[in-house]
């Protein structure tokens, strides 16, 4: 039974990174597969994404499905007439410490929210050749809370103010890229949302999502391994750090993974439909023009 395929570019490399039976060249050997994993570099997403749902193969994409919202808009506008399964790996949707914060969200245990804090600190820099293909901090790393926040509190985002430097390596200038970043996102109850984001902080890969309301607090990544050193007396610091957001996420990827197989046994559905996910590319672009702007942009 086969479970690994790699495609060009990055075939070559493939072999050295996980355990690869068969690579792709093209569409046509697409024929005879159950389904298809996509984690290629994001521009080549769209041409591979209507590639496979030709050839009728079920699909999970990684994040974004494009790199710019018109073509974006219009690949959704081609898959919602497609009765082909899709699945966008924004894996937050399937950890269960996120749904857990989403139900209690939902089911008003916290009263009206406030607060939403998040944050995704990356424990090392990104290579200089990743950069541009990327798409930059907003589009590579902060999406996944532009996807997820609004998620989690069942409202759509009506302005976007954000910031940022690079303050480490000139890479990230070169490309016009940020490598420390925050957003405010307001929302129609009056909620508001603040997301920090990061490359290279040495302390440790560091993603965690607190949400405050009326009646109470919840938060998912707070645990012994959260990569902050308190200065209260008596406390210790963790012993242990996530390296990277392979480790941070394990148990999501597995969820995420065991639900694309039952979702190509017809034993599930989509919980990650593009058109679902196409609002975090939008916000990503709108905080891209906060930060040129200094201005707030409608979300």
């Amino acid at each position: 039974e086969e479970v690994a395929a790699a495609s060009a570019p990055a075939a070559e490399d493939a072999p050295g990174r996980a355990r690869v039976s068969r690579r792709l060249a093209d569409g046509r050997h697409l024929e005879g597969l159950d389904g298809l994993v996509i984690a290629t570099s994001t521009a080549s997403h769209p041409g591979l994404v209507r590639e496979a749902v030709a050839a009728g193969v079920p699909l999970l994409v990684e994040k974004p499905l494009a790199l710019e919202l018109e073509e974006q808009d219009a690949l959704v506008a081609e898959l919602e007439a497609s009765p082909v399964p899709i699945m966008m790996a924004y894996h937050r949707r399937y950890d269960p410490a996120y749904r857990d914060l989403r139900e209690r969200v939902r089911t008003g245990e916290m009263g009206r929210i406030r607060l939403v804090h998040a944050v995704s600190h990356d424990h090392h820099h990104v290579t200089a050749d990743y950069i541009g293909p990327s798409g930059g901090i907003w589009r590579d790393l902060v999406i996944h809370d532009l996807d997820t926040v609004p998620w989690l509190l069942g409202e759509e985002v009506e302005a976007v103010y954000a910031t940022g430097t690079a303050i480490d390596e000139p890479a990230y200038a070169e490309h016009g890229d940020l490598d420390t970043a925050t957003a405010i996102l307001s929302f129609r109850s009056g909620a508001q949302a603040v997301i920090s984001a990061a490359r290279n902080i040495a302390a440790g890969h560091d993603v965690r999502t607190e949400v405050y309301g009326s009646d109470g607090a919840y938060a998912t990544g707070l645990d012994g391994l959260t990569p902050v050193v308190s200065t209260e007396p008596g406390t210790q610091p963790p012993a242990q750090t996530h390296e990277e957001f392979t480790d941070r996420f394990a148990r999501a990827f597995r969820a995420e993974a065991d639900h694309f197989v039952s979702m190509l046994r017809g034993e599930a559905e989509s919980l990650t439909p593009p058109a679902q996910c196409a609002g975090a590319l939008r916000l990503a672009l709108a905080a891209e023009e906060s930060v040129r702007t200094g201005a707030p942009v409608r979300g």
